[in-house]
């Protein structure tokens, strides 16, 4: 009997649970729309590197190309392209996502590598800017309300706690973000299967781009270092095929 109570309240439990999960598909949409412009692009990025409580700062600037497709399907993707300007000893290194893959380039080096699974989780920023769809790939919950401030000013927001959707690869266990009523993202925390938190992202500044408004600038944290991202330049514009081929990474000249 007991046996069969406690099986009742799990279900009653399971039951509410599901209930209360994505409820806030309308919110969740409006974030996507805001992050995925809805055509090709390219921008400047300059990400500014240092470390807890160190004065000293790394400066790298790079080149972005992006070009919006449709898979099979109906899934509509960005692939993309980032190219290494400064310092001059990593000028020429590339790394293209199409899809869910990725490659790494070294000119130093013949062809293109395809990344792993952890190389590319490392770089799941990227991947999270360009290709999460938060309504698709992952199931959401509510987690409460907390106001962010950024800049002097209290944006009021809805926590959403996310998880993957089964079979879905290359993504946190976890994303906890924060979102205003007009879909903006303030703040994003990453966490480990064992739900202990490996990034946290700010989005410092907003403005009107590609028609919309977007982040473009953004604060990382990760492992005691600090990274100042900001994009400029952003404009609509066609690339060359060849720039999302991993085979033609090789013959893209130097600006």
């Amino acid at each position: 009997m007991k046996t069969l109570i406690l099986l009742s309240c799990c279900l009653a439990l399971s039951s509410v649970l599901a209930q209360d999960m994505n409820t806030q598909l309308p919110l969740v949409r409006k974030l996507d729309a805001m992050r995925l412009p809805s055509e090709d692009f390219t921008a400047r990025v300059t990400i500014q590197k240092s470390k807890t409580g160190s004065s000293e700062i790394d400066d790298a600037q790079f080149r972005q190309y992006s070009r919006r497709r449709s898979e099979p399907g109906g899934r509509v993707i960005l692939d993309t392209l980032v190219i290494c300007d400064q310092p001059k000893k990593d000028a020429g290194k590339m790394i293209l996502f199409v899809g869910d893959v990725c490659w790494f380039f070294d000119p130093r080096a013949r062809r293109a590598t395809r990344m792993s699974s952890q190389q590319v989780a490392s770089q799941a920023l990227v991947a999270d800017l360009m290709n999460w769809r938060f309504a698709d790939d992952f199931d959401h919950q509510k987690a409460g309300q907390e106001p962010v401030s950024q800049e002097g000013l209290s944006h009021s927001c809805m926590v959403l706690d996310f998880t993957p959707k089964p079979g879905m690869k290359n993504r946190p266990a976890l994303v906890r973000c924060w979102i205003d009523t007009a879909g903006r993202i303030w703040k994003a925390e990453h966490y480990t299967a064992s739900r202990k938190i490996f990034r946290t992202v700010l989005f410092t500044h907003y403005e009107t781009v590609l028609g919309a408004e977007r982040a473009t600038g953004l604060r990382i944290v990760h492992r005691g270092e600090v990274e100042e991202i900001t994009l400029k330049e952003i404009k609509a514009s066609q690339s060359p095929a060849s720039y999302f081929d991993p085979q033609h990474l090789p013959s893209i000249a130097a600006p």
